[in-house]
């Protein structure tokens, strides 16, 4: 190997071997020496301390047995005599962990000579004792004996425990000695060791040192590129870094020229990639110019929307032309906005609405047509000066889903690379979506203004219907009344002689009249709801003894039905401030109705209050509503079909005006029905608790007004 020959090698190694022999030496003795003091230590822990140890617990545990004995032979204590087993069982282990730990000679003959003690303690002595304390007797000659025993065993425990404390001074001293020395003679080999480190580490440094100041030269003159002088030959590391340097200085001359060639070729690679960073940016001002043109698609303003997106389009996609058409509200396509790339008008019929502009509309689908893929030679564009063929043309419907609103086309005169032509397929979408939601808010907002007009138009309609039906039922009303006073009059009258059936026909007629009269009066509080002119009059009213009042009121209804009327009122007073006569009129529309649908069972009037609400529901057995009937329950003059195939009497008026009732009340009225098993109509009245007055009692009567309101 090359190494062995390195003269530097074999002086650092000579030196290295000394230094490590006297170490080596050195480090021999002091590992013997801490062996010796490891064995010393490990016997003083082991043995010596541990065997004290056991002795210093045989003697507690020999005091805890005679403790026990006595407290229990003196008191009779169980517990005292527990303590006593739990020191004779803790014995027996400590005894035997003792007697492992023990050498053979005087330690195990102590220890064996304490087991022998106890054991006949325990046999001879402490054990009688108990049985015979239990059976009421004491030997005095055992209590001797027991404690000339007692002394033994602390006799044979106090020289065991000394014999090992012994043991361990004498050990601990002779390991203290054996470190002192290895610490001695460690100090004395490592001295020696440092001073030959020393020697020979300058020796080898002083020759190194003149050596690398030569090299320092040559490598300086190196660096500056210039011919170096020649070393003087060494056999070592340094002569061969020094043939190595000269071997150097003669390679980077002749790289020096080459790379002065190499450096030319660099620069023309530099220019190639400052073309590349250029294009780089250009992508760039692309992709700013494509976000800002997005920007500008935030509008619904078709006409900005048109003008400033199919610009920024022209710009961005290279183009030297752009048309948006529209359908109008003939469903024409027409041309809304034609753009040229120097911002100047166009003229759009360059591109004919029913060519590629109707076909891309119509197919839902983009469609790139190239100069070379035409059978025909392409249109010409003016320029102004001169015109240029066109070279590529898109259209892209303005379209979302089946709808289409119109579409974009672009044509340029220069070619459409690849790249660039998905760049300007993804814009030319994003401007047909905005073109289309921009034409389909144009046309929404159409149709709700022509909505908003025809509703204010329905409106005044309803007014005016509203007020014609107030007017007639008073002109109405008012011929009806004379007609059923003189009928009233002749039938009352002493002085008429009538015969019976004149007598029949005018109670007819006032029969008639009356019914008559009853929906002009609920024509005319429809027309007063709906014109905001209900008259509610407050006061204090007897909720039940109303409910009982209106329901012997329409007792006469039933004909000849099978039919049963029940009050559920409670025995309470439920009293409310409310309007009693509409309460009242409520009630007998709900009341008539139940009866008109229902033949046979039974119709229940029930009252029931909350904290807050006064209900009053009228349940029936009849033949029900059917549920996608019940949204046309309470339309005006609306009768529901109730599949029964008769056509019962009314006006369809009675539960419009009692909702609306209701509701002027600050109530409402809620319905519950199951189709041929019956129906449940609820009025939920807020519960007002009546102002105290001087007379407390009840009346089913509303007392004069109170409060006097107008429904709004």
């Amino acid at each position: 190997m090359r190494i062995l020959s390195s003269a530097l090698f074999w002086r650092i190694l000579l030196s290295s071997l000394l230094v490590v022999g006297v170490l080596g030496v050195g480090l021999q003795r002091a590992n013997a020496a801490h062996e010796q003091v490891d064995k010393k230590f490990e016997r003083l822990v082991q043995h010596d301390l541990k065997l004290a140890d056991y002795a210093e617990q045989l003697l507690r545990i020999t005091s805890d047995l005679e403790t026990g004995k006595r407290g229990y032979l003196l008191t009779g204590s169980d517990m005292l005599l527990r303590t006593y087993y739990d020191a004779r069982q803790e014995l027996h282990g400590v005894l035997i962990e003792a007697q492992e730990v023990a050498e053979s000679g005087i330690e195990d003959e102590r220890v064996a000579a304490f087991g022998r003690l106890v054991n006949e303690w325990i046999d001879t002595i402490s054990e009688p004792q108990i049985k015979a304390r239990r059976e009421g007797t004491i030997d005095q000659k055992v209590v001797d004996r027991g404690e000339q025993l007692t002394d033994q065993m602390r006799a044979v425990l106090g020289d065991l425990r000394k014999h090992a404390e012994d043991d361990a001074d004498s050990g601990e001293d002779e390991a203290f000695a054996v470190a002192d020395a290895s610490k001695r003679t460690t100090f004395t080999v490592l001295m020696l060791a440092i001073i030959i480190a020393l020697g020979s580490g300058a020796w080898i440094a002083l020759d190194i040192a003149g050596t690398t100041g030569r090299l320092e030269e040559a490598l300086a003159t190196t660096g500056r590129l210039e011919p170096m002088e020649g070393l003087p030959p060494r056999r070592d590391e340094l002569g061969a870094v020094g043939q190595s340097l000269a071997k150097m200085n003669k390679l980077l001359l002749d790289k020096d020229s080459s790379l002065r060639a190499t450096l030319a070729e660099r620069e023309r690679t530099l220019a190639e990639l400052t073309r590349a960073n250029a294009e780089l940016a250009e992508r760039d001002d692309r992709a700013r110019g494509y976000a800002e043109f997005v920007r500008e698609l935030k509008t619904l303003d078709m006409k900005a929307l048109a003008a400033s997106g199919m610009q920024s389009l022209v710009r961005l996609s290279g183009a030297q032309v752009g048309v948006v058409y529209l359908l109008d509200d003939a469903d024409r396509l027409v041309p809304v906005q034609a753009s040229a790339s120097d911002g100047r008008a166009f003229e759009h019929r360059t591109f004919g609405a029913d060519g590629l502009p109707r076909s891309v509309m119509e197919r839902r689908e983009p469609l790139l047509l190239r100069s070379d893929s035409l059978a025909e030679s392409p249109p010409k564009l003016d320029l102004g000066i001169g015109q240029a063929p066109l070279r590529w043309v898109l259209g892209f419907p303005v379209a979302v889903g089946d709808e289409g609103a119109g579409a974009v086309v672009l044509g340029g005169i220069h070619e459409l690379g690849s790249d660039l032509a998905g760049f300007v397929n993804d814009a030319a979408r994003q401007l047909a979506v905005a073109l289309h939601n921009a034409w389909t808010h144009d046309r929404l907002r159409e149709k709700s203004v022509a909505l908003a007009e025809q509703g204010e138009r329905l409106t005044r309609a309803n007014r005016v219907k509203t007020e014609f039906l107030a007017s007639m039922s008073h002109e109405l009303r008012t011929p009806l009344s004379a007609i059923l006073g003189f009928a009233d009059l002749l039938m009352t009258s002493p002085k008429e002689q009538l015969s019976t059936r004149a007598h029949e026909s005018l109670e007819r007629i006032k029969r008639n009249g009356e019914h008559l009269l009853a929906l002009i009066n609920d024509v005319l509080d429809l027309a007063k709801a709906e014109a905001g002119r209900i008259e509610v009059r407050v006061a204090a009213v007897n909720v039940g003894q109303l409910a009982r009042a209106c329901l012997a009121e329409v007792d006469s209804l039933r004909g000849g039905k099978d039919l049963k009327l029940v009050a559920d009122v409670g025995d309470g007073t439920i009293e409310t401030m409310t309007d009693a006569q509409r309460v009242r009129q409520i009630l007998l529309n709900l009341l008539s109705n139940a009866i008109k649908f229902t033949d046979r069972g039974e119709i229940v009037l029930t009252v029931r209050t909350t904290a807050d609400e006064v209900q009053l529901a009228v349940r029936d057995t009849g033949i029900g509503i059917p549920a996608h009937a019940m949204t046309e329950l309470f339309q005006d003059f609306h009768q529901l079909d109730v599949g029964d195939g008769r056509r019962h009497e009314g006006t369809g008026v009675g539960l419009a005006l009692s909702r609306r009732l209701a509701r002027a009340l600050g109530g409402e009225i809620e319905v519950r029905s199951v189709e041929g098993q019956g129906s449940t109509f609820t009025l939920v009245l807020p519960r007002v608790a009546p102002r105290p007055t001087a007379d407390p009692a009840p009346s089913s009567m509303p007392p004069p007004a109170s409060t006097t309101g107008t429904l709004q």
